[in-house]
């Protein structure tokens, strides 16, 4: 007999890998989502990557450049590191499809409207809702807008305010200085990177987050699991819908729960009192 699961809860996560340090910051050259049902514990989540080769077709958006005060003009220092390995991809076109943005996002606008997603997650959603809407501006005369009857969850948020607790607090000042450098950034605050998330909550020191667009998408389902396995119920309530920025200060200052709670609620109630006077 087969048993009937009591909830379901399909989401996609989306993860985007983007121009920087140019005049052509925050264009996608590598993109990727997963769907899957996160109370499923057996689900084997669909997985889609795109390399956008209107992007990677123009070596000028892989060029860094700075604005010389004395000129006025764009000057370049570099070329980014990433660009020859995504073209080697490219040429490889191994699990991945090499496609244009407007191709790739109605896979994605497709897929989530068949398996019927109602969260789009990322970890840094709005910094991916950014590149996504530029990517879709510079590329397509289309109206920009996420599948209909989704709502947004953001995964750092979420990270930063349940896994950075008294409890990491005191777990994070045990450790011994060389260990301690793997979870604080070069200026010595803790980071709340997803990279160091998935070290603490899965006790693997030294993972290596990949940037490439898929990699980090499997890693970010995990880190999801994981917290709708421990926090489903704060989540579908205070998090669901209601994005709100992280704070560094925050994250290095303030490592009790209730109180990073109660922050949030003060900036909901801000934030709904500004949109009535609008």
């Amino acid at each position: 007999m087969v048993k009937n699961r009591k909830k379901k809860l399909t989401v996609a996560i989306v993860d985007t890998e983007t121009t920087f340090k140019n005049e052509h910051s925050h264009l996608i050259y590598d993109f990727a989502f997963l769907i899957g049902d996160v109370y499923d514990e057996f689900c084997e989540p669909l997985e889609k990557n795109y390399l956008i080769k209107d992007t990677l077709a123009e070596p000028k958006n892989f060029i860094f450049t700075y604005n010389d005060s004395e000129t006025g003009k764009r000057i370049p220092f570099g070329l980014d590191s990433r660009y020859k390995p995504a073209l080697e991809r490219w040429a490889k076109s191994e699990r991945y499809e090499v496609n244009t943005w407007d191709y790739a996002y109605k896979q994605f606008w497709r897929y989530c409207s068949r398996m019927g997603v109602d969260i789009i997650v990322a970890y840094n959603l709005n910094f991916d809702l950014k590149a996504i809407q530029k990517t879709h501006a510079q590329y397509t005369d289309k109206q920009f807008r996420l599948p209909n009857g989704t709502q947004k969850l953001c995964l750092m948020d979420i990270c930063q305010t349940f896994v950075m607790n008294r409890d990491f607090k005191l777990w994070i000042d045990s450790l011994n200085a060389e260990l301690k450098k793997q979870f604080t950034t070069e200026k010595g605050n803790l980071s709340y990177s997803a990279e160091m998330m998935y070290r603490y909550i899965f006790d693997d020191y030294f993972y290596t987050e990949q940037h490439t667009a898929l990699r980090d998408c499997r890693m970010e389902w995990k880190l999801l699991r994981y917290a709708y396995r421990k926090w489903e119920r704060e989540i579908n309530k205070n998090f669901v819908d209601n994005i709100r920025g992280v704070s560094w200060r925050t994250a290095n200052t303030i490592f009790s729960t209730k109180e990073k709670l109660k922050q949030r609620e003060k900036k909901t109630r801000k934030a709904k009192q500004l949109e009535l006077t609008l």
